[in-house]
């Protein structure tokens, strides 16, 4: 018996940013809008698990990832660090330490289940926070302080560029979600840009920031706005072949 048609795939990867990718958002979505550019192509997999860091990733990656034999992965899509880092003491217990992450996100990359299928890595860096809108919700959530700060974030990024620096694979290729949130939040509210963008905005010291509560609902998680510049972010970098199967005007019949 001929073995079916199987499209390769595009597998999304991460913490409740994946998972909420393939939610509708204040009319729009991210999930939809991959899908449309991958139509026909690739099918888009959402393996988003909200809460996870990159501790709780490995321990799922075999999981998560078909054998070759199944599905072949042509894109792999991972992000993971909103969690990892939170603060240390934190009563949520995600933290994962720098030096930790840095072994973890280089692991997942590096796996033998990864790399079987020699995928496209879109490696993403995690978000920035809006500590003034985070904050309410931490303390709404039973938490006595902030989870997450935007310098300790800033930091995971980092991590993340320079890893996709550093790699030996010339298939990772850095999106750099953190900088594009940032720097879509200083067009938004010009006004709130002083000194180092990267650190600035979004800070309890500077006040809520108008940009980033376009872009973030609660602090963390993205609106349809900030998925919009997620997903500009990423479709360059996702090629269109000609689709699996042919055309109408060139399929074949049952007669033919």
């Amino acid at each position: 018996m001929p073995k079916s048609k199987t499209y390769p795939q595009v597998l999304l990867f991460g913490d409740s940013i994946i998972q909420q990718s393939s939610f509708l958002r204040d009319g729009f979505s991210f999930g939809a809008v991959l899908a449309e550019h991958c139509s026909r192509r690739f099918d888009v997999v959402n393996r988003g698990l909200s809460g996870y860091n990159t501790a709780n990733a490995l321990v799922v990656l075999e999981d998560v990832i078909p054998s070759p034999e199944h599905a072949k992965v042509a894109y792999m899509l991972v992000l993971f660090g909103a969690n990892d880092a939170c603060v240390p003491d934190s009563p949520s217990k995600q933290h994962v330490p720098l030096e930790k992450y840095r072994k973890n996100i280089n692991t997942i990359l590096t796996h033998p289940a990864v790399k079987a299928h020699d995928p496209t890595i879109l490696l993403v860096t995690p978000p920035p926070v809006n500590e003034t809108q985070l904050r309410a919700v931490d303390v709404a959530g039973g938490y006595p302080a902030l989870t997450r700060y935007q310098s300790i974030t800033a930091q995971y990024a980092d991590a993340v560029r320079t890893i996709a620096s550093e790699s030996k694979n010339d298939k990772v290729v850095l999106i750099d979600l953190h900088s594009a949130l940032l720097e879509k939040a200083a067009r938004i509210s010009p006004s709130e840009v002083e000194g180092d963008l990267m650190l600035g905005i979004g800070t309890l010291q500077r006040g809520d920031s108008a940009g980033l509560k376009a872009l973030l609902e609660d602090g963390l998680h993205l609106t349809g706005a900030g998925y919009k510049v997620f997903v500009d972010e990423i479709l360059t970098f996702i090629e269109t072949p000609p689709p699996i199967f042919p055309l109408w005007t060139e399929a074949p019949t049952i007669d033919s």
